[in-house]
């Protein structure tokens, strides 16, 4: 009979309780996922009158004046202090079109470049203004968001006419991720939400979204999560290891008892 040295067999149980974890984390996110993305189906009902998005109409022909009311707010100055100027913690690179691969962005903000995150004055929020840097429309193909980009010097005269670029999602979240970082107020008000920091920057992010699901606009294919990510990997991966370890331990030869 082959007998286990204790050590070697309290490894054994310890891999295989961290292993059970990391599965019941793995089922959590991908159920969690699917489940979020139901009730966005299931909530979402279609205004009356079909909006330009359920049309199908190209953002840059749509008057997105016609969405206003959507946006509410106290546009009063805030009773605290915000970081208005970031350096950008990434490129940004802004096109006339979705890009099919190759092109040239019509306009791009080199990493370091110090941005506008949040104008002074916005209209309806403290912290971001809707149509305006990251605070972005969405458009038919997910990841890729229509706005006016953030002001530099450079590009303040593009920003302030009103001229709409595409730009990727991943990009401004960056942009949100450092705006959240630097401003005190804004961890504050996520937190009053009961959100954690990484919800908080999702849901910012999606604002506008939210706002045209609520009313029956548009079912955004950014508001769905991805049910297999890069967390989703990264947890198969731990799984297979300590699976492979596991194996590995149990088919080396023990003490044999007689």
């Amino acid at each position: 009979m082959r007998i286990l040295p204790v050590s070697k067999r309290l490894l054994q149980w310890g891999g295989m309780v961290v292993g059970v974890i990391l599965l019941g984390i793995f089922v959590y996110r991908t159920g969690d996922a699917l489940y979020h993305n139901n009730q966005l189906r299931k909530d979402f009902s279609p205004a009356a009158n079909a909006s330009p998005y359920q049309q199908g109409i190209p953002l840059e022909q749509m008057d997105l004046a016609e969405y206003a009311s959507y946006f509410s707010g106290n546009s009063a100055e805030p009773a605290y202090t915000l970081t208005h100027r970031i350096p950008s913690p990434v490129a940004l690179h802004y096109y006339e079109n979705i890009p099919a691969g190759g092109e040239a962005p019509a306009l791009e903000i080199p990493k370091g470049t110090t941005i506008t995150a949040i104008p002074e004055g916005t209209k309806g929020s403290a912290f971001y203004e809707t149509g305006y840097g990251y605070t972005s429309y969405p458009t038919y193909e997910k990841g890729w968001r229509y706005v006016r980009p953030f002001q530099t010097k450079e590009t303040s005269e593009a920003a302030a006419n009103g001229k709409h670029y595409y730009v990727k999602l991943e990009s401004l979240e960056a942009v949100l991720d450092k705006t959240i970082e630097a401003n005190e107020p804004l961890r504050a008000a996520i937190r009053q939400q009961k959100w954690s920091i990484s919800h908080g920057k999702f849901e910012l992010a999606r604002y506008v979204d939210n706002k045209l699901h609520q009313h029956g606009a548009y079912l955004s294919p950014d508001l769905s999560r991805p049910t297999f990510d890069g967390w989703s990997i990264a947890l198969l991966g731990a799984i297979g290891g300590l699976g492979a370890g596991l194996f590995r331990t149990r088919t080396k030869p023990g003490v044999t008892r007689t």
